[in-house]
């Protein structure tokens, strides 16, 4: 739902005040609640956290209220209010099941106060928030979004975790099924099974969870095909892999998992015209979303990433995809083809008020035009985000997977592709997912980590291009990073497609924590600003949240435009941690 100012009360100055230093966050606001957790940290605390929202006026402040019954008395736990941080330790809980509300405080405007949170329900174990799912099975794939419109975030999973790379011919073993869960309830909520004629592949498969309408609830949209229940009513090439029949892009009722609209998938035409004979480059397909007009989003269709790329662009208008234009690779001069990257990003570079799409070393305008493009081939991995606090605005970090005699890892202007700079290094193969995050706190801006494919050659370099170390493994091709402690350096857990048990590591420091499952999301989905680490394994999707007291607050990271896209965007291609569009401002009251 996009933001319209309709009168100027109080509310409205605070969100006009907030645009102006928290610019790119107002794009397509969903309306959300407190996201209050209470998770037990020992047997007598317990922690609370909870969001600060970009509507909430500047002089706010919270009381923490506990009570033994949801509609009991509630007593007032703190003595003052709390206005450094959103967070609360309740020291005297005792081991009980208490009930907390936040209530909100502000001279000029009524804010109401949360539901009531129970401390350790019984989807709460082991340091996080438990989901139990319908069978002792994991997924390879997470969206996050509000399917009801209650303002809480719902769980769309892609199950199973198993996935087929093109690149290596197999048959499926079985059907992907998405499955939603209620993110307040825990409880399933819907299933919808793509078939025998989609193959298990997150290639194959691209899906995404948004609110594609604006009326607060979100869609799913997913490739799909004509349903084949058995692998012998499907059409499966003696490779293993479904190269005729009809492909589509279909929307899925958020509530229910039913179709609303379906149209035509970007053609695939003779599979040997993209490259191969294999079914391989072919079958490289990508889904996303961007507010292409500034105002309301919408859904990007992508096939291919190595040699010819197209993109078709739709709005959901009166439950029907309308398409807004299409692009090839092949119509610009000379022919643009082979700089697709595994995931796609949609931020307004440009400052025209629209977003562009970076697809990987190429950039599309708003209008379907190429903005600019390297030429370099394709980039493994590249974020998008304030890599370096004294470049202008924001910056692109690259790692590429094509041979270059430099210039292999690297950071680029979004606004015109142009290289700020690059190592002096040739490389041959930068591999999978890197890392760019502010890891080491003795350094300005963030780090830049990249491997070869050996798994052995890597490089960490600062956000001005100075190398800081190298053949440092700071867990192989892409460790994970995201915000957990009390500030903006972030931690890291290493990564493995198998799941297990992976630390939480500080740079140079020893391990602050633990988390169980295989990573799959990494968002600001409950408790203050800091972000949730989410796995998927044995049957449970689990939450994992810090209990690390904080000394500032800000903004939930969900309302920063280019941090909810690229979770949006996790859902399909390769993994990335989301990062913020604009500095990480923090408010010390």
């Amino acid at each position: 739902m996009y933001f319209k100012v309709k009168m100027l009360n109080a509310a409205n100055f605070c969100l006009i005040l907030l645009m102006l230093l928290y610019p790119g966050s107002l794009y397509g606001l969903e309306k959300l609640d407190r996201a209050v957790v209470a998770l037990p940290d020992s047997d007598s605390n317990v922690y609370i956290g909870w969001r600060l929202l970009i509507s909430d006026p500047p002089d706010i402040a919270f009381d923490i209220l506990r009570c033994s019954e949801t509609d009991g008395k509630y007593v007032k736990l703190n003595s003052s209010p709390i206005r450094n941080s959103c967070n609360f330790i309740d020291t005297n809980a005792e081991g009980k099941n208490w009930y907390y509300i936040v209530h909100p405080l502000s001279d000029g405007v009524k804010v109401p106060d949360s539901e009531p949170v129970r401390a350790n329900t019984i989807y709460a174990t082991e340091g996080c928030i438990a989901i139990k799912l319908r069978g002792d099975y994991g997924a390879n794939k997470i969206g996050i979004a509000d399917l009801d419109g209650d303002g809480v975030y719902d769980y769309v999973i892609k199950q199973p975790a198993s996935s087929i790379d093109p690149g290596r011919q197999q048959r499926s073993r079985g059907t992907y099924i998405i499955e939603a869960y209620n993110g307040k309830t825990g409880e399933f909520m819907w299933s919808h099974d793509l078939g025998w004629n989609i193959n298990q592949g997150i290639w194959f498969s691209p899906v995404i969870v948004y609110d594609l309408d604006g009326d607060g609830k979100a869609e799913v949209a997913c490739k799909s095909a004509p349903f084949a229940a058995t692998a012998d009513e499907a059409l499966i090439s003696p490779g293993g892999f479904v190269l005729e029949g009809p492909e589509y892009c279909s929307v899925l009722d958020g509530m229910t998992g039913e179709e609303i609209d379906k149209v035509d998938w970007v053609a695939r035409g003779n599979p040997q015209d993209w490259g191969d004979d294999r079914g391989n480059r072919v079958n490289r397909n990508q889904i996303g979303v961007a507010y292409l007009d500034g105002k309301r989003p919408s859904l990007l269709v992508l096939r291919g990433t190595y040699t010819k790329m197209r993109i078709d662009a739709y709005n959901l208008t009166g439950k029907k995809l309308q398409k807004v234009w299409s692009w090839s690779g092949d119509d610009e001069n000379p022919p643009l083809r082979g700089q697709g990257a595994h995931s796609m990003h949609a931020f307004d570079v440009d400052g025209d008020g629209r977003d562009e799409i970076i697809i990987g070393s190429a950039a599309i305008d708003d209008n379907g035009k190429c903005l600019w493009r390297m030429d370099m081939g394709h980039p493994d991995w590249c974020y998008i985000a304030d890599v370096d606090p004294a470049h202008p605005g924001l910056e692109i970090a690259y790692g590429f997977e094509t041979r270059q005699p430099r210039n292999g890892i690297c950071l680029a202007d979004p606004r015109t592709g142009e290289i700020i700079w690059g190592c002096d290094h040739p490389t041959i193969h930068i591999h999978d997912w890197g890392l760019v995050a502010d890891i080491d706190p003795n350094s300005p801006g963030m780090e830049i980590y990249g491997m070869e494919r050996d798994g052995r050659t890597c490089w960490l370099y600062s956000a001005r291009g100075e190398l800081l170390a190298s053949d440092e493994d700071l867990g192989r091709h892409g460790p994970r990073s995201f915000y957990w402690l009390d500030g903006t350096t972030k931690v890291r857990v290493p990564f493995s497609y198998r799941g297990g048990n992976f630390p939480i590591l500080k740079y140079k420091d020893r391990q602050i924590g633990q988390i169980y499952g295989q990573p799959i999301a990494i968002a600001d989905c409950l408790g203050d600003w800091r972000e949730e680490v989410i796995t998927v394994q044995n049957g449970f999707i689990r939450i994992y949240t810090t209990t690390i007291p904080a000394t500032s607050r800000r903004i939930c990271l969900m309302q920063n435009h280019l941090y909810r896209m690229d979770v949006a965007m996790q859902m399909m291609g390769y993994f990335y941690p989301p990062q913020i569009g604009g500095k990480v401002v923090i408010e010390k009251p």
